[in-house]
């Protein structure tokens, strides 16, 4: 696995080196650590974050990276030169550059490479929420988070909402929540994909759990990060059509990251161990 970690020069931040420690102990791999010294900023602040960064990062020996100029186009850069499997940034960067013109501070191809968001970082990862769509793309998803779990030791609790109203076999009942068994046993599309993201959990060396509400996707989410305890959010995004700059200027991933201040990680569908 090939990890990048992005840092400003101007502002250390410990969350993206805490997750890249935890993430590479886990599955193992290299890991880049690139610092971005904007136009206008200091130069001698980065060999300063470099030196942190292997500090903070213990036994890894990181690939050190200190690139001046824009930010976007080096970023650009060292992405379209390396074929990296997760890239790892704070979210302070990312609602950061929303606001600016040139809204996109990472130009991957977002379809391939997954994306860690972090916040409010906690040593370990015990348990994560695995938000899914019951539908075909989502077996990657579904297989690449069983992995990610196993490794770091942490439980999975998939959680799929049906958006809007209550579907009409359903009519009638409070809580989608307790009808799981019942929906597996229809032979609804929904419950032909989810009952196969059922069995690759099931297949998978890890304790896991599925939840199904109804309602809006984002107030189902946050309600569920609020009433349990998380480590780790996990979306797919493969309906992501226009790129990243779609996904922060409006979709449901940023309106998460705003939300629940937990790491959030964009599964890509380029495999987390090759």
């Amino acid at each position: 696995m090939k990890i990048l970690i992005i840092l400003d020069s101007e502002c250390y931040n410990h969350p993206p080196v805490l997750m890249g420690k935890i993430i590479s102990s886990a599955l193992g791999g290299t890991v880049d650590a690139l610092v971005v010294v904007p136009k206008g900023g200091h130069e001698e602040n980065g060999p300063a974050v470099a030196e942190q960064v292997v500090h903070d990062l213990g036994e890894i020996k990181p690939r050190i990276l200190i690139e001046e100029g824009d930010t976007t186009s080096v970023i650009k850069k060292v992405i379209e030169n390396n074929e990296y499997q997760l890239v790892i940034v704070n979210a302070d960067r990312i609602v950061r550059l929303r606001k600016t013109v040139d809204v996109e501070p990472i130009l991957i191809k977002q379809s391939e490479i997954s994306l860690l968001i972090t916040q409010n970082i906690k040593p370990k990862i015990h348990r994560i929420l695995l938000c899914t769509a019951c539908k075909e793309d989502d077996f990657s998803l579904i297989q690449q988070t069983s992995m990610l779990a196993a490794s770091l030791g942490a439980s999975i609790t998939m959680l799929h909402v049906f958006a809007g109203a209550v579907p009409s076999m359903y009519t009638g009942l409070n809580q989608i929540d307790e009808t799981v068994e019942e929906l597996l046993q229809t032979d609804s599309s929904y419950a032909q994909h989810l009952r196969k993201g059922v069995e690759i959990l099931k297949d998978s060396p890890i304790e896991s759990e599925v939840k199904i509400r109804r309602g809006i996707p984002l107030e189902e989410i946050v309600r569920e990060v609020q009433t349990e305890n998380y480590d780790l959010v996990v979306i797919g995004s493969s309906d992501v059509q226009r790129g990243l700059k779609e996904m922060l200027l409006g979709n449901l991933t940023i309106k998460i990251i705003d939300q629940v201040e937990l790491p959030v990680l964009v599964v890509g569908r380029r495999d987390l161990e090759s």
